[in-house]
């Protein structure tokens, strides 16, 4: 029969198809505030406001639009407080919409019936309602009304789920969605819901991150809150316990070490150590950490954290070295060293001696392992400072509690900025700064900024009574302006090696060269109270830069803003006429390891390459003059003036502005077509990692939870962290920040006080 209803069977109900039924329009509600009136003279209809009576047109096709814009403007309206309803106003109720309308219309479909479907029972011929994401069955009778079906869909744990996965596959973290959901929900694109289904294994890979990014402990996951949060966010997700996540971290760390130590096959280069030691601020265990370091066929420099295990005593022995052979012959990179930095303890010679006979007996290492011991700049570097500022200990502390004591009251701080601004003319954008008291660099901001408001602060100290006691004398005063003017230079030796997050090194050359110069003038210098610690610093750094400045040189030629001719000029600044004698050596070095990355290369002019001929007799002339080849013999064994080597080349090549910003290893990644045996030359030496301290080594690696944990798993964690933090650093530099600095809180001039500052008057309110 046309237009019946054809049930389906469906678990003893069937789908109920009401017939759409067709309604009349409905009336403006505005009809409410005007009468109709019809115009005798021109038979057409006019409608008259029932409160200021005036007239408009009331023809069908103008609409109602005209009348609803006077009921906005109407005065007696306006006056009386009345506001117009719309034709149907949208009622929201947590997220379900339904619509309120006039009695005059018909009633209005709710939004509710979007997330359920109608059903029809076969014996009482009662209508039901079943919810699409959960399949409960509940009452759809009119008379019951919607309000039990709303208050469903609030708690439907299905529901709730469905939103979830809708956010997630949202255009701002699309970028992470295969760590969320199936790829059967991305097939079409993300745009079906109902196939998207929780993956209980990525979702644990992704908890395993967040521990291992975070430093988290793995009892993480059975805390209270971690699991009311993941029930939120995924109620589907099975709770897991710290087991669970220690089998996953052991298993990822196997399959990602199996990549690593496949990535570290295949580049093309030699991979350059560094060997540190490290000691858990909990347990107070200490660790060998073993980091390689190389440039992977991008021309991209990086570390890869390989070992960290238990130290073995004693420290610096031979064991140490066997285990760190060991090592290097499990990630089967023995054949591939080039240097290992480590500290400058007196301990780590011995081993680093013992590897490097073990691998010159396997003939591992080039030019008889020049390059191969390394001792860590940084340590030298941070003696000296540390030094200088323990000359001015007592001062230091002074201006440290004056500038909390002053930060300490908003009231007083907006006091403070505001004489300097009127009364000193000083530009109090440049605020008072806080320092850290382990990492020297904030001492020193914080030393500067004090000697710019040096007469501000002195004027504060004759006012306040209560700061007499952070009020320095003009002796003391001079004595910081020493210290922060010794200190400038070691301030801009770091931000060089911070600038870029990979230092390579050729930037090293110069920055200790500037070092080297700026310790024989202030050895020179009048200042009698700092010239005794820097005639002791001054030895030191001379014994440091006496064994490593011909790693430095070489690395510095290199760089095609220095060459040769910069490292002259360096050496006579400091030897004066015997720097010839160090620049020769330098020379030297780098053809002796060029020959040994291409044996007797050459290239002619033309550009094509040859090699040396070996020299045989051609004939036995046993009766004649025994040098009657020697001509022939010269002929073969001198090399032509238009043949040329690759150093050569590159060497004669016009520099680069000396003060130029060029990236290196772009430089040579570009130049590898032309000279690729010393493309390779200069991979290996620019890899060399001056300093064995990574950013990192302000903080414990470790945290109390994961120190009590076996030594196989605290290795699984640290290799793994480091390994999982460059891929998700990698992979979400364009759209998500996963890095975690650890920034001081000084960080920025004004950060702390933005809230003081007016920015549309430029002064403090």
């Amino acid at each position: 029969m046309e237009g019946a209803i054809v049930p389906r069977v469906e678990d003893e109900f069937i789908e109920y198809v009401p017939q759409k039924k067709r309604r009349g329009r409905a009336t403006s509600i505005v009809w409410e505030h005007f009468d109709k009136l019809k115009d005798e003279v021109e038979n057409v209809w006019k409608t008259q406001c029932k409160h200021c009576k005036q007239i408009y047109s009331s023809a069908q096709k103008n609409g109602t639009s005209h009348l609803k814009r006077h009921m906005d403007r109407c005065p007696i309206i306006r006056a009386s407080g009345l506001t117009l309803p719309m034709m149907s106003t949208p009622a929201v109720s947590d997220g379900l919409i339904g619509y309120e309308s006039s009695n005059k219309r018909s009633r209005s479909i709710s939004k509710v019936w979007e997330d359920f479907e109608k059903l029809k029972a076969e014996r009482d011929d009662i209508l039901k309602a079943r919810c699409i994401h959960c399949k409960q069955i509940l009452s759809g009778a009119s008379k019951h009304g919607t309000s039990h079906l709303k208050r469903h869909l609030e708690r439907c744990p299905k529901r709730r789920n469905h939103e979830v996965r809708q956010l997630l596959l949202s255009s701002e973290v699309r970028s992470i969605k295969q760590l969320f959901s199936s790829n059967e929900a991305l097939a079409d694109g993300g745009t079906s819901m109902k196939k998207c289904a929780i993956d209980q294994n990525e979702i644990l890979k992704a908890i395993s991150a967040f521990i291992l990014c975070g430093q988290h402990s793995v009892t993480v996951v059975e805390e209270l809150g971690f699991r009311h949060m993941m029930g939120i966010v995924c109620p589907e997700f099975e709770n897991v316990n710290s087991h669970a996540i220690r089998r996953e971290i052991l298993s990822s760390y196997l399959k990602e070490r199996d990549c690593v130590k496949e990535l570290l096959g295949r580049i093309p280069g030699r991979i350059c150590l560094t060997c540190e030691n490290w000691s858990s601020e909990y347990s107070k265990d200490g660790y060998m950490c073993i980091t390689a370091h190389f440039i992977d066929n991008d021309w991209k420099l990086v570390k890869k954290i390989i070992h960290f295990k238990p130290l073995v005593t004693p420290v610096g022995g031979i064991l140490n070295a066997d285990e760190i052979a060991l090592c290097l012959s499990m990630w089967n990179i023995d054949t591939k060293i080039f240097s290992i930095t480590s500290s400058n303890a007196s301990y780590d010679d011995s081993f680093v001696n013992t590897l490097k006979g073990c691998l010159l007996a396997k003939k591992n290492l080039l030019i008889g392992g020049a390059f191969f011991q390394v001792r860590s700049c940084s340590q030298i570097l941070n003696l000296i400072i540390k030094a200088t500022l323990n000359l001015v200990d007592d001062v230091v502390d002074k201006i440290r509690s004056g500038v909390e004591h002053i930060r300490k009251f908003t009231s007083r701080k907006k006091k403070f900025y505001m004489i300097a601004s009127k009364d000193f003319q000083l530009d109090t954008t440049k605020r008072l700064r806080p320092d850290v008291c382990y990492r020297w660099n904030t001492t020193y901001l914080m030393l500067e900024r004090a000697l710019y408001y040096k007469s501000m602060l002195q004027y504060w100290g004759e006012h306040d009574s209560s700061f007499i006691y952070y009020n320095l004398s003009a002796e003391e005063w001079e004595k910081v302006a020493i210290i922060q003017k010794f200190l400038a230079v070691f301030y801009d030796v770091e931000c060089t090696f911070s600038a870029t997050k990979h230092p390579t090194s050729n930037l090293y050359f110069r920055a200790l060269w500037k070092v080297h110069m700026h310790l024989l003038k202030s050895v020179r210098g009048s200042f009698t109270f700092v010239t005794r610690m820097v005639t002791d610093m001054q030895e030191k750094f001379e014994k440091y830069w006496i064994k490593h400045n011909l790693i430095l040189s070489c690395a510095a030629v290199l760089d095609p803003r220095y060459k040769v001719k910069f490292v002259e000029f360096c050496y006579t600044k400091i030897y004066g006429d015997k720097a010839e004698e160090s620049v020769n050596t330098t020379v030297r070095t780098l053809y002796g390891l060029f020959d040994e990355y291409k044996p007797n290369s050459v290239i002619s002019s033309s550009g094509s390459r040859t090699s040396a001929v070996p020299v045989v007799a051609e004939h036995d002339n046993a009766d004649g003059d025994e040098f009657e080849d020697y001509e022939q013999f010269l002929s073969r064994k001198s090399r032509p003036q238009d043949e040329k080597s690759q150093l050569d080349l590159y060497l004669e090549e016009p520099g680069h502005d000396l003060n130029s910003d060029i990236n290196v290893l772009e430089y040579w990644n570009n130049s590898s077509m032309r000279y690729p045996e010393l493309a390779m030359m200069a991979r290996d030496i620019l890899t060399i990692p001056l300093s064995s301290v990574s950013p990192e080594s302000s903080c414990s690696m470790l945290n109390l939870g994961q120190s009590s944990l076996n030594p196989k798993l605290i290795q699984a964690l640290v290799c793994l962290s480091d390994w999982t933090y460059q891929a998700l650093e990698k992979s979400s530099s364009a759209s998500l920040s996963i890095i975690h600095e650890n920034g001081d809180p000084s960080a920025s001039d004004e950060e702390n006080d933005l809230d003081d500052w007016d920015i549309d008057e430029g002064t403090f309110s």
